[in-house]
């Protein structure tokens, strides 16, 4: 026997959902995403550089917390502090993935991860390489511009840029 209410319940969880889903379509239709690649990985270990993109890192210009390659053609849209552009060369690249790496097995007993950055097509605009769990985010523009959303402040990068405050330890 159902009781009155139960039914008012469902029904308005299921119009509560379709609102979201119609409103989240709308949202998200601008927005890229990352794709685990081990292309990009390989890319990142080999220190290979392309010709193609422009690369940037967040953080530390010793141990950065990401870095990524865009395809030339694509402008990042976003506040010029969020990322610094790097000179894409071999020997700098092999620098602050090394540097990456070995802080992040130190700190967290892992190492960094490639990812196809794609824009809202699903077409491939470039390689991420960072730790995994990163909450990040990709939207895309017209006239060719992103914004890339870097990593929320979690305990894991404030873990492996040694900010934390001692608690639980």
């Amino acid at each position: 026997m159902r009781k009155p209410g139960m039914v008012s319940a469902a029904l308005l969880a299921a119009v509560l959902a379709g609102l979201s889903a119609g409103c989240s379509g709308k949202l998200l239709k601008d927005m890229g995403s990352f794709k685990p690649s081990v292309e990009a990985t390989e890319n990142f270990k080999k220190f290979v550089v392309r010709s193609d993109y422009a690369y940037f890192i967040s953080g530390s210009d010793v141990y950065p917390l990401a870095i990524f390659g865009l395809q030339k053609d694509w402008i990042i849209d976003s506040d010029e502090d969020l990322w610094k552009k790097i000179e894409p060369k071999p020997e700098v690249m092999a620098d602050l993935v090394t540097n990456m790496q070995r802080r992040l097995n130190e700190c967290c007993y892992q190492s960094p991860h490639g990812l196809d950055i794609l824009d809202n097509q699903g077409r491939k605009i470039g390689e991420w390489y960072s730790m995994l769990g990163l909450i990040i985010g990709i939207k895309i523009k017209e006239g060719g511009k992103v914004v890339i959303y870097p990593p929320s402040d979690t305990d894991d990068v404030k873990k492996y840029q040694d900010r934390t405050s001692g608690k639980g330890r």
